[in-house]
């Protein structure tokens, strides 16, 4: 299972992002993609995060564009697992998690999924979250690898990435 992150819009404050889930099929006729959207994000606001490996320990930061594994870890949470984005670079001494949340507030890296309201916030994390659970656990079950891939370039709203 694929995972696609297309970040719309920075502020000082957020990185507001689309979470999109890539399904490729193939055939004998012919090899499709589709993108169906899940949900909004936010994160902190993307920063350079230099060469010091303890930047992180003191700005909260947006994950760097790449493609990441993702898997379903125990959190600081007892009782409570999270999915967890593997081998962020920069940002590894801190684990990076899809995460509950109303705002960026809530979190130091990750991203917090759910319904964007547009002030900075986002409602309904907890039940995006545990939907994203569902979905990754199914992906898993059917022996499949589940990834994360956080584009580089901001999309604007309602245009499709060429």
């Amino acid at each position: 299972m694929e995972l696609l992150l297309e970040r719309t819009f920075v502020t000082e404050t957020t990185t507001v992002g689309r979470l999109s889930i890539i399904t490729r099929t193939f055939d004998e006729y012919l090899g499709r993609e589709d993108k169906e959207f899940i949900c909004d994000t936010i994160e902190p606001p993307m920063k350079e995060l230099g060469v010091n490996p303890h930047f992180c320990h003191r700005h909260k930061s947006a994950m760097p564009p790449g493609r990441y594994p993702v898997v379903i870890m125990p959190s600081k949470i007892p009782d409570l697992c999270l999915p967890l984005i593997v081998g962020v670079p920069k940002l590894m001494s801190k684990d990076v998690r899809i995460q509950i949340g109303n705002s960026v507030e809530d979190i130091e890296v990750g991203l917090i999924p759910g319904a964007y309201r547009g002030d900075g916030q986002i409602v309904a994390s907890r039940n995006m979250v545990f939907t994203l659970k569902r979905l990754i656990y199914e992906a898993k079950q059917r022996g499949e690898g589940v990834f994360l891939t956080v584009l580089k370039e901001l999309v604007e709203e309602g245009r499709e990435k060429q």
